[in-house]
């Protein structure tokens, strides 16, 4: 008797074990989702010491960068966020204020190439972004940069790239991400 209540008992915890571990196709299981870590783990390697561009860029400086189609320079000359007023009524929404980027674009790959503010962006430490406004036949300061074009070998494109921001906070970084790049180009703004 002993030995079949041992028995027993050692199958319906191996049968609890298993059901624990074990899988189910039933629709209540749901991955676990956690809370990450504000802190980053380590690595266990040591790595190589980033570049220069990996680092980010201050504003002004001016980035190599191999695309699919050959070499081009591309440079967040300023940022400017205060003093920029339009006298066209709701452009803006409320809590927003207008902030410009002049970018500049430089062609070396041996084919014409085109150009856009669209891969511009603004980085924030929150993790949000926001994206270039594309507007025409404004007061706002010029040159705007186009808002498509094409630019020969051996030539560049120079505009302030338009971007409703909030009132409140600043953005941490410009970013320049077109497609035809692997890792986006950043350049990170002063505090004040």
């Amino acid at each position: 008797m002993r030995i079949r209540t041992t028995t027993a008992g050692f199958l319906a915890v191996l049968a609890l074990t298993l059901t624990a571990c074990g899988g189910s196709d039933s629709a209540d299981d749901k991955p676990a989702v956690s809370k990450a870590s504000d802190t980053p783990t380590p690595a266990t390697t040591p790595t190589p010491t980033p570049s220069k561009q990996e680092l980010g860029l201050n504003v002004g400086d001016t980035a190599n960068v191999d695309g699919d189609n050959g070499r081009f320079t591309v440079a967040a000359l300023s940022y400017q966020d205060t003093g920029i007023h339009s006298s066209i009524p709701g452009l803006l929404k409320d809590g927003q204020k207008w902030a410009l980027v002049d970018a500049k674009m430089c062609n070396n790959t041996g084919q014409t190439v085109p150009a856009t503010p669209f891969p511009w962006s603004l980085a924030y430490a929150d993790g949000s972004r926001v994206e270039s406004t594309v507007i025409t036949g404004t007061d706002l300061p010029g040159p705007l940069y186009p808002e498509e074009t094409k630019v020969k070998n051996g030539d560049c494109v120079r505009g302030n790239i338009v971007f409703q921001v909030p009132k409140e906070g600043r953005p941490e970084r410009v970013v320049y991400a077109p497609d035809v790049i692997d890792d986006p180009v950043e350049w990170h703004l002063s505090k004040g």
